[in-house]
């Protein structure tokens, strides 16, 4: 009971916190701005990171499950996907994410892969919602919210789509493990 009062309450505050400085940056620089939308993105990123962290969500929703139109990954391919992920390769972003979860056939590295792909979907899909509302709350045009929707494409939109590429791949290795296993 004291530990779940207290992570609501640590959950409380860093909305708090997120909430007041993103409002702070809005007056500073403007809501139209680069550094207000980089910012609230990023600033979303940590505060769900935080929450999710201190909640462990199952997250095995139907949601997380394949849609018949996305199997195989036409969909995401068509959408540039192929290239995205290319792109973070470049900067780096996959080598962060493969030195704290090597890839390698061990069924819990398979399984933590996995899961982080739910965990990774959920909150980007959580982050664009919050920024889309932003968005619309703020901004008197699109014009004025060109920054916050290039962003939420960016940062958001194309990791929910890389995520739901990536997973169902995931899942496959993960039968194939589990079906060797068990002979």
């Amino acid at each position: 009971m004291k530990k779940a009062l207290l992570n609501w309450s640590i959950a409380l505050g860093a909305t708090l916190v997120t909430g007041g400085t993103c409002y702070f940056l809005a007056n500073s620089f403007g809501a139209d701005s680069f550094v207000f939308s980089w910012v609230l993105n990023f600033m979303l990123m940590a505060w769900y990171t935080l929450v999710v962290n201190l909640f462990a969500p199952k997250l095995d929703f139907n949601y997380f499950k394949a849609k018949k139109f996305e199997r195989g990954g036409k969909i995401y391919e068509y959408l540039g996907i192929r290239f995205y992920r290319g792109l973070l390769e470049r900067i780096g972003w996959e080598k962060l994410n493969n030195k704290a979860y090597p890839i390698r056939k061990d069924l819990a590295v398979l399984k933590a892969r996995e899961r982080n792909t739910r965990i990774s979907e959920l909150g980007h899909l959580v982050i664009a919602v919050i920024v889309f509302c932003t968005m619309l709350l703020v901004c008197d045009s699109l014009l004025e919210a060109k920054w916050l929707l290039v962003l939420n494409v960016l940062l958001n939109i194309y990791p929910i789509w890389l995520q739901r590429y990536t997973r169902p791949r995931y899942t496959r290795i993960l039968a194939i493990v589990m079906r060797s296993k068990v002979r």
